[in-house]
């Protein structure tokens, strides 16, 4: 029997709101979420914008400790999940932990624990490193925190596969619950990594848009003119599960995944393909038995 995967609960923390109800409001508003990078000091740097989350304290949000040893990458996910589990209605107790999985991507992870910790090592000395070192920036740490807060003991994993991680995590969720390795999966991705390392290495290869005036026109993909991408964060996360089960409790079904596909160029590590990009479309078509698809995300 072909199992059905449906999404019932979703979640967002972004730079134009931070639930999904705000996001949403301010987007139909045409609201843009870039502006001048506030962290630190752009003087120096030929990019000097970015998408940055904004009026999110994590300790409103999230327990003290956990909140203090982990990165905003993690503060994100974790916030967007509670969203999503929220809306959605799942409870994960202990009939159905061992078939709730956690997959969530990222490209960067605690990229900005990472280089405090480090700056901290090489100004104190290695007495002075903290125990959380290690564990506020690997990947693998965000679904992790998420399985622990949820209590879900299915698959789970971290997608790293830089601007596609967030949708390979949903992607390989499908695939779970199609497989009946899951019943559920919470999936999506997160980012945090408006810091000063990523924006002068991602200006240096040119990825970055320096189109710093005005701010909110920078980003624009599919213009002959594109000059770059502009660098966000936040999270975006959803709750799948097999569409049976989810009727029988009556959650809301939002919206039914009926393919997927992901392959490699294997050409250039940052010059698309064209037609390994066509491939995989063909490949998601015949994977949802579908003879038309349309694309509204620079993501393919």
């Amino acid at each position: 029997m072909i199992r059905r995967v449906v999404i019932t609960g979703i979640g967002a923390i972004t730079p134009i709101g931070n639930s999904v109800g705000e996001f949403w409001r301010e987007l139909c508003q045409g609201k843009s979420g870039v502006s001048e990078i506030t962290r630190f000091d752009t003087s120096d740097y030929r990019t000097k914008i970015a998408a940055e989350i904004k009026d999110f304290n994590p300790y409103d949000h999230l327990d003290y400790e956990l909140a203090r040893r982990t990165d905003p990458c993690i503060h994100y996910a974790l916030h967007a999940t509670k969203q999503a589990v929220e809306d959605s209605g799942l409870i994960v107790d202990d009939s159905n932990a061992d078939k709730v999985g956690v997959i969530v991507g990222t490209s960067i992870g605690g990229i900005s624990s990472y280089d405090r910790h480090r700056d901290n090592l090489l100004r104190r000395g290695p007495a002075k490193t903290s125990p959380y070192f290690i564990t506020s920036f690997l990947a693998n740490m965000v679904p992790g925190e998420i399985s622990i807060m949820l209590g879900a003991k299915g698959p789970n994993k971290c997608v790293v596969t830089a601007c596609a991680a967030g949708a390979n995590a949903i992607g390989d969720a499908f695939d779970l619950i199609k497989s009946n390795k899951a019943d559920a999966v919470i999936c999506g991705g997160t980012e945090a990594s408006i810091v000063p390392s990523c924006v002068a290495a991602l200006s240096a290869m040119g990825a970055l848009s320096a189109s710093n005036d005005p701010p909110e026109k920078a980003s624009r993909p599919f213009d002959r003119n594109r000059n770059g991408f502009v660098l966000g964060e936040g999270a975006g996360i959803v709750v799948l599960e097999e569409l049976s089960q989810a009727k029988e409790r009556g959650a809301r079904i939002y919206a039914e995944i009926i393919g997927y596909a992901h392959n490699s160029d294997a050409h250039h590590i940052t010059e698309p393909s064209v037609m390994t990009q066509s491939k995989c479309i063909e490949l998601a078509i015949e994977d949802a038995c579908r003879t038309s698809f349309d694309s509204g995300n620079g993501i393919i």
